[in-house]
């Protein structure tokens, strides 16, 4: 990882820890079931809203002010950047809290809160499918079978 890639995710780190503490305070009365996540490639800044369209956090990622790629890869670059910091947060337990609701998902969307990626998914009941521990299981079952089935002819 690149010292700059670093920085940005401290920074997305420190922005979404701040987000979940603003929904988690004490005297908090709701209960929250998803985020949403928009980033503008002019300004460079990504924004955090609550299921409600309510604006918690926000922060300019200078790296990405005037991104000259294509707005599918600029996205598809945030989700990969936003993922890993997810995956940080998930380990140091950041979404257990009695006001985060179970399944709990962050999505990246556009300006009209339209999903273009769902980020994260949370539950402690369900299993996803495209979770990383399931994702070479096809081509285990496809492995054991083709064995299992090589004594049989």
């Amino acid at each position: 990882m690149s010292a700059n890639n670093a920085k940005i995710q401290s920074v997305l780190e420190t922005t979404f820890t701040s987000a979940i503490g603003k929904l988690t305070a004490d005297n908090s009365n709701g209960f929250y079931s998803d985020l949403y996540i928009q980033a503008d490639p002019e300004s460079g800044e990504l924004q955090i809203y609550d299921e409600e369209e309510q604006l918690l956090d926000k922060v300019i990622i200078f790296d990405w002010v005037g991104s000259s790629c294509e707005e599918d890869q600029f996205n598809k670059q945030v989700a990969n950047t936003v993922k890993s910091v997810l995956t940080l947060l998930v380990a140091k337990n950041v979404f257990e809290n009695p006001h985060i609701m179970k399944p709990f998902s962050i999505s990246l969307t556009d300006e009209d809160f339209v999903v273009i990626e769902e980020l994260l998914f949370l539950d402690d009941d369900l299993l996803r499918a495209d979770d990383p521990l399931l994702k070479d299981l096809d081509a285990d079952l496809d492995d054991f079978l083709a064995k299992l089935l090589s004594d049989v002819e």
